[in-house]
């Protein structure tokens, strides 16, 4: 794996993907919360930096290359930047990134961004033994995380059943999920052994040793008193300060449940969710 000198010890990179409302950031947080880990998020490296600063080089290749042509005869004093070079430049950006909150304990540092689904080949050139970790939760409960979070944001129409917004923000968040799960299962095809697959209803039920599951694979500590102290610290209700179940729909936080696709999709939605999704439901388990 990749390694970031600290001193005499060093950390290890990883990176935690899934689609938008599946859990990432509740499983950024099992991960941060153990002493010798850091996940961070969302650094957003590959869409806010790799992909606007390959423009910047581009763009910088070309200026080069008229240069070279109208002053110095075809033999310039620079070449143009290529592929290795360019990589060198984000890799070290974001290694110093990941770094910024490391302290003398870390061995594992990360970072949690949902959208790295679309970007694992690019992350694993810059990274060629990162492990890569990814959360699915049943999509018709994405739906209606998706649902509430459009809710929150002003769009109150999002969890009115049958609503255009209502259906809109459904469609979206199956597009989303289904891209996620064929992007990640492609690459998992090819590098088995770099992928790490955590089932949102299997942490919600066996928090503990979900947790030995996950840290195991990054091939952190697990025993078992901190795996338990790390569940308790990332539960629902230490979270938000409620217990599942007890709904805000003003929180990041909303309820903390699984399968409360049930009392709010209609029947409409979660068959149209079924029938686009059905395939990848039935390798993952959620039941209708």
């Amino acid at each position: 794996m990749p390694r970031i000198g600290r001193g005499s010890s060093y950390v290890n990179v990883f990176f935690v993907c899934g689609a938008p409302k599946s859990g990432t950031t509740w499983l950024q947080r099992v991960l941060d919360a153990h002493p010798e880990v850091c996940c961070s998020g969302e650094g957003h490296f590959i869409s806010r930096f790799s992909i606007p600063a390959a423009k910047v080089v581009n763009d910088y290749n070309v200026a080069l290359s008229v240069e070279a042509r109208q002053v110095y005869e075809g033999r310039p004093y620079y070449d143009g930047v290529d592929q290795a070079e360019f990589d060198e430049i984000v890799r070290a950006f974001v290694l110093r990134r990941l770094g910024a909150r490391a302290d003398g304990q870390t061995r594992w540092i990360g970072d949690k961004t949902p959208s790295y689904t679309r970007y694992l080949g690019v992350l694993h050139r810059l990274f060629p033994a990162a492990k890569i970790i990814h959360i699915v939760r049943d999509p018709r409960d994405v739906a209606v995380s998706s649902m509430g979070h459009n809710r929150r944001a002003g769009f109150a129409e999002a969890f009115e059943p049958g609503a255009d917004q209502n259906r809109q923000v459904i469609a979206q968040a199956v597009k989303l999920w289904l891209e996620a799960v064929t992007a990640v299962d492609a690459f998992a095809r090819s590098h088995p052994s770099l992928v790490h697959e955590v089932i949102y209803r299997d942490l919600h039920a066996n928090p503990i040793g979900e947790a030995e599951r996950l840290f195991g694979f990054l091939g952190a500590p697990t025993d078992r008193v901190l795996m338990a102290q790390i569940a308790a610290a990332t539960s629902f209700e230490a979270l938000s300060g409620r217990p599942p179940g007890d709904e805000d729909p003003s929180s990041f936080l909303r309820k903390g449940v699984v399968g409360d696709w049930k009392a709010r999709l209609d029947a409409e939605a979660a068959a149209h969710i079924s029938e686009s999704c059905g395939e990848w439901m039935e390798r993952k388990r959620f039941a209708a």
